[in-house]
C-alpha cells in the first residue's frame, strides 16, 4: 500500500500505540481523588507540558478536545461570545477549514459581523485587503497556518502584527492542525493568542485534539463539569491524550525534507502526465501537501482507478470529500472549474519514501492515460 493521504489522517506511530496501551493500565478517572485517579491526573499534566513545549507556551493554556473541529469551534464561537460587548466584527479567511467557516456561519446567525477575507491566486491571504477590514470593534481574526488542501503557508506573523496595531483587544486564532510538528511553531513568535492542533494528523489517534490559549477569554461550548477549568468539561480522553503527547514528543520537524519530497513528486508528474497544473504557492508551502489538477479528468474517477494499484490520495479535505461540491479553497483562489474538478491532493509524511513517490507517480500517469484514452 502506498498511502499519500496524510493530510486526512496518519498511521499511528509506535510511541503513540505504546502510550495508548500503557493508559489501559492506569485507567483511573483524572477527577477522582484517590490514588488511581491522581496518577491519571499526573499523566494529563505531563501531556500538557509536552504539547505546550512543542508550541512554546504555558502548559496551563492547553485544553484537550475531541479533535481539531471542536477546538476550532471553541476558539471561534467561544471567543466571539465572550467578547461580544467589546465588538461584533469577526474576520476569517475564505480558505479556512470547514470547521472554522461553519463556526463563522453560526456567528452570523447570532448577529455578529463576519467578514470573509480574500486570498490571491497563490492561496495566500491578501493582507492589504485584510487590513482594510480590521476596525476598532474587531474581536477575532482567524487565519490558518498551513492550508489543508494546498499546503500553502499563510503570513500569520504579519497578520498578527497588523491586528495588534489596528485592534489591540482583538484575539488572533490560528488553525495549526496541518503545521503542528511539521513546521517549527512558537506561539509568541507566530503572534497567535489561540492555536488549534489535532492528534491524528501527527501519527496519534482520532478523537483527540487541543486548543492552546494564552488567556482565558473564551466561553465554553459544553457544560456540566469542572474539568479543564470548565473551559472544556467532561472526562478527559486520557489514552488519546497520552498518545498525542507521545507522538508529538517523537515527531521530528524537517520542513526541508518534506519540501524535497513534494518537489520530487511535482517533477515526476510533470514528466509523466501531460496537461497538469500545480495549485497553490510553491514558495510558501509546507511541503507536506501537493494539490495538482489533472486536466480533463474528474478527480473521483482517478482516485478510484488508483485503488487498483493500492495508491491512496484524495480529492480535497476529508471533512468535505463526500460532498459533490467544488473545493471552496481552489474556488477562492480563482482557479477555473475544469481545474477544480480535476484537482487531487497528495500528502506526505516523514515516513514517505522516494520509492513510494516513484510508484505512485507511475500509477497516476498510467491511469490518467487510460482514462483519457477512453474519454476520446
Amino acid at each position: 500500500m502506498i498511502y499519500l493521504d496524510n493530510a486526512a489522517t496518519t498511521k499511528p506511530c509506535e510511541a503513540a500505540v505504546k502510550a495508548m496501551l500503557a493508559s489501559a493500565e492506569e485507567f483511573g478517572n483524572p477527577s477522582s481523588m484517590h490514588g488511581v485517579g491522581l496518577r491519571a491526573e499526573k499523566q494529563l499534566i505531563s501531556a500538557r507540558k509536552t504539547i505546550a513545549q512543542k508550541l512554546g507556551g504555558d502548559f496551563k493554556g492547553v485544553y484537550f478536545t475531541s479533535g481539531g473541529t471542536e477546538a476550532n469551534n471553541l476558539a471561534v464561537i467561544g471567543t466571539a461570545r465572550a467578547k461580544r460587548r467589546q465588538g461584533k466584527r469577526v474576520i476569517v479567511s475564505k480558505t479556512e477549514h470547514p470547521s472554522v467557516l461553519a463556526a463563522a456561519g453560526q456567528l452570523e446567525e447570532e448577529d455578529f459581523d463576519v467578514i470573509y477575507a480574500d486570498v490571491g491566486a497563490d492561496g495566500r491571504v491578501d493582507t492589504g485587503r485584510l487590513r482594510s477590514y480590521i476596525t476598532e470593534d474587531t474581536i477575532l481574526v482567524s487565519v490558518m497556518h498551513v492550508n489543508n488542501e494546498t499546503g500553502v503557508i499563510q503570513p500569520v506573523e504579519e497578520i498578527s502584527a497588523m491586528v495588534r496595531a489596528a485592534a489591540p483587544k482583538a484575539v488572533v486564532h490560528c488553525d495549526c492542525v496541518q503545521s503542528f510538528c511539521k513546521l517549527p511553531i512558537n506561539a509568541e513568535k507566530l503572534g497567535a493568542d489561540m492555536i488549534t492542533i489535532s492528534a491524528h494528523k501527527i501519527h496519534a489517534f482520532k478523537g483527540c485534539g487541543a486548543l492552546y490559549t494564552a488567556n482565558k477569554h473564551i466561553k465554553p461550548l459544553i457544560y456540566g463539569g469542572e474539568q479543564q477549568g470548565e473551559i472544556r468539561p467532561g472526562t478527559e480522553n486520557v489514552g488519546g491524550i497520552m498518545a498525542f503527547a507521545a507522538a508529538a514528543d517523537a515527531a521530528v520537524t524537517d520542513m526541508a525534507q518534506m519540501r524535497r519530497k513534494r518537489e520530487y513528486m511535482i517533477r515526476l508528474l510533470q514528466e509523466k502526465v501531460p496537461d497538469i497544473a500545480v495549485n497553490g504557492s510553491n514558495e510558501y508551502n509546507s511541503g507536506s501537501v501537493l494539490n495538482v489538477s489533472v486536466m480533463g479528468i474528474k478527480s473521483e474517477i482517478l482516485l478510484h482507478a488508483l485503488e487498483r494499484h493500492e495508491v491512496y490520495i484524495s480529492s480535497g479535505s476529508a471533512c468535505s470529500s463526500h460532498k459533490p461540491q467544488p473545493s471552496h479553497v481552489l474556488t477562492a483562489m480563482g482557479i477555473g472549474a475544469a481545474a477544480v474538478t480535476g484537482a487531487v491532493r497528495i500528502s506526505f509524511c516523514a515516513d514517505t519514501t522516494d520509492d513510494e513517490i516513484d510508484r505512485a507517480a507511475q500509477a497516476i500517469a498510467a491511469e490518467a492515460a487510460n482514462i483519457r484514452k477512453y474519454m476520446r
